[in-house]
């Protein structure tokens, strides 16, 4: 009996969990499932004749989606596509026969079945093939009807499989993450106010470039989310897994979250600026300012909590975080206002109107 050396058993540990990282990444995770449901369907389909193996582990390849709506929505659309573009094929093929015209035919009207089913380009040329593989060399009523079956025990495969790519509900997932996204925000924040008490108003360049880095990479996060969001609402539609109401809440918590990094965005882009001409702001101005921020990011993080329970509310304009962001800005106006130089008295103006641009977002307007 053979046994591995130490080292080699290292090498296939660090294989092994390099290997697990890699699945507990979304899209090598719908990688891994897919080629699962591609195998499960082969082999179910191989179980009897009257079902097409090769049909079904396609059908499956090419179902399976990130979410478990997103792969039940692209199954029903196979299946719709290929039942429409059979039933033409089945036409094309008594009228033609077995030839390149009818095969051009049903190709182009299985680009319009897709198209009108919303399968996108990826999703008509899947559907083309698949009817390709149902109609066949090999025309007969039964060899149609065992390739047909095959579609469909692929979609219920990848649909199967689908529900372990990501937990949860899509609009669920969206609120967890765009929660996460606000909470990255408000702690950009936190380190920006603590840099501008700390250093007594003089910035470092690369720092500063170093927070719009951070907050342009929020920003397309969250775009991504307004993304997963709005197909959630667009879910909500036809499937009872998704309530629309709770969908459409979440779907305004993103585009809060998005107004929010977006302003830190453009108030990062002035900070790197200012850095950039190499002038400091007076001390007085930028603890002030950073009494501005900590309160911006404490407001930000009171609506991500708030969020997470109950994503259909916004903070009040008059009561708690927000009242709080408002008094501080009052206060650093008079330190803007003194300030001598005039890119100082630019750069906390502009922060100023960030803040409030914030806080107008946080209070649903």
């Amino acid at each position: 009996m053979i046994h591995p050396s130490p080292h080699a058993l290292r090498v296939m540990t660090s294989l092994f969990q390099r290997l697990s990282a890699a699945v507990r990444h979304s899209d090598a995770r719908v990688a891994v499932l897919s080629a699962a449901a591609a195998a499960i369907a082969f082999g179910l389909g191989s179980l009897t004749p009257e079902v097409s193996a090769v049909v079904a582990a396609i059908t499956a390849l090419v179902s399976v989606r990130p979410t478990f709506h997103g792969s039940m929505q692209e199954g029903l659309r196979q299946v719709l596509g290929v039942a429409f573009g059979g039933a033409f094929a089945w036409a094309a093929l008594h009228v033609v026969g077995y030839s390149a015209l009818s095969l051009f035919l049903t190709v182009i009207v299985c680009f319009i079945a897709a198209h009108l089913l919303r399968l996108g380009h990826d999703g008509a040329v899947a559907v083309g093939v698949t009817v390709i593989l149902v109609v066949g060399p090999h025309f007969s009523p039964e060899a149609v009807e065992t390739r047909f079956l095959g579609v469909i025990v692929g979609s219920a495969v990848a649909l199967a499989v689908s529900f372990f790519t990501r937990p949860g509900t899509p609009h669920g997932r969206a609120l967890a993450d765009v929660a996460d996204e606000a909470d990255r925000t408000s702690e950009l924040l936190v380190t920006i106010a603590a840099t501008l008490e700390s250093h007594e108003g003089r910035i470092n360049l690369d720092t500063a470039r170093e927070w719009l880095a951070e907050a342009e990479d929020i920003l397309a996060s969250t775009g991504q989310i307004h993304h997963d969001a709005s197909d959630a609402v667009d879910g909500a539609r036809w499937t009872p897994l998704i309530a629309e109401d709770d969908a459409q809440a979440v779907l305004e918590q993103v585009r809060i979250t998005e107004g929010t990094a977006l302003t830190v965005v453009s108030m990062c882009r002035d900070l790197v600026a200012s850095a950039g001409l190499g002038q400091s702001i007076p001390a007085e101005l930028a603890a002030s300012l950073s009494d501005v921020l900590l309160a911006t990011a404490g407001a930000i993080s009171s609506q991500s909590d708030s969020a997470r329970t109950n994503p259909a509310e916004t903070l009040s304009e008059h009561t708690g975080p927000v009242r709080i962001v408002t008094a501080t800005r009052r206060e650093a106006v008079d330190h803007v206002r003194g300030a001598d130089d005039t890119t100082p008295l630019l750069l906390g103006g502009s922060m100023l109107r960030d803040s409030e641009k914030i806080t107008e977002l946080l209070s649903g307007h």
